[in-house]
């Protein structure tokens, strides 16, 4: 871009020029004295055109043209369309902005991060732009005065696809965390149907002996999630070989580990993600002594109501405390609190149990 000079060229002026290189007191000066054209006149400003990069998307969107200043032709003729549909519209009454409220969109953004799906996640299933869909909770993040500004409208396009999303599990990156309970139940569905656990452990692609710390965790990622419900669904209707002497073994071993637990079987749960666990049926208050030892041992084990006081009591004798009893065998504090009650126990000193680690 050519730039004439800011000085006025009369001789001793030093005030800044307007026009033909001459201040306003000088141009006026000049043109009542029929003088003007002895003065050179200024080139026409030229702009060099910006031609963005041919991966952007020139005659898609406006971008390339108003951010960018991209003045090739494919921006140029789709700006000129979309001026011209526009007074059209206007002109007929039917003119829309194709924006919407933005408030119920950023609601189920933010229902769906409370579910687990991150709007990184939102944008690549929605096929929404990162940004956009950043900007709709945090508000703008380039620099300068509209910084932090969140969106009242937002496209009606991005609305639509972004509500699209459900809070579904196929919805969630392999990566995620959820909770364990369906995948646990379908883990011991299995073997209480006689699958051996290092037979599940080798078809899941794990090491046998990690099998154990997958069944004590309180949250497995979607991936394990997805492998498990793969694999019941394989699984839940066959039951494993028997032919081999091994095989007959582990069949066994499996059906007892699984019955000394109270695991149930496929076909006992109608949802097995999200139906409550059935009660154990206390049997006139016969007590599982292999219940009760494996539940003190920290296994997780379905005891009756009978085998969780015999727990508490035995616990209790050890001096330990209601948050270490209900950790051990897997219940509310409150509910350890209100046995100890019914039973007539009382409460240890805290500082007591504290000093002597039973806490």
């Amino acid at each position: 871009m050519s730039a004439g000079p800011r000085v006025c060229t009369h001789a001793g002026c030093e005030a800044r020029s307007v026009a033909r290189r001459l201040c306003r007191a000088h141009y006026q000066a000049a043109w009542k004295a029929g003088t003007l054209g002895q003065h050179q006149k200024l080139p026409p400003r030229v702009k060099d055109p910006k031609i963005c990069p041919p991966e952007h998307k020139h005659a898609a969107s406006l971008v390339c043209y108003n951010l960018h200043q991209c003045r090739c032709t494919p921006c140029s003729e789709h700006r000129a369309e979309t001026d011209q549909r526009r007074a059209k519209l206007k002109a007929y009454g039917r003119f829309d902005t194709g924006l919407v409220d933005a408030e119920p969109v950023r609601e189920h953004l933010l229902m769906l991060g409370e579910f687990g799906i991150g709007y990184k996640r939102v944008a690549r299933l929605s096929g929404v732009g990162v940004t956009p869909v950043r900007n709709i909770i945090w508000g703008r993040q380039d620099p300068g005065p509209r910084k932090g500004e969140i969106p009242k409208r937002i496209k009606r396009e991005n609305a639509e696809r972004i509500l699209a999303v459900k809070p579904d599990l196929s919805a969630l990156a392999a990566g995620a965390k959820i909770p364990a309970r369906g995948t646990h139940r379908r883990l011991q569905a299995l073997v209480a149907i006689g699958w051996s656990q290092s037979k599940l452990a080798i078809r899941l692609g794990i090491e046998p002996s990690n099998f154990t710390s997958v069944m004590k965790r309180t949250q497995v990622t979607v991936a394990l999630h997805r492998k498990v419900a793969a694999l019941f669904d394989e699984l839940w209707s066959t039951l494993p070989p028997r032919d081999s002497w091994r095989d007959k073994i582990a069949y066994s071993r499996s059906l007892r580990f699984a019955k000394g637990r109270r695991w149930l079987p496929p076909l006992a749960w109608d949802d097995i993600d999200n139906d409550i666990e059935p009660p154990v049926p206390d049997e006139d208050g016969v007590i599982d002594e292999t219940a009760v030892e494996l539940a003190l041992a920290g296994e997780s084990v379905r005891l009756t109501p009978e085998e969780r006081r015999e727990c508490v009591r035995r616990l209790h004798v050890e001096r330990w405390s209601d948050a270490r009893v209900a950790e051990t065998i897997r219940v509310n504090p409150r509910t350890v609190l209100r046995i100890r009650e019914e039973l007539g126990l009382a409460a240890w000193d805290q500082n007591e149990l504290r000093d002597k680690g039973a806490a």
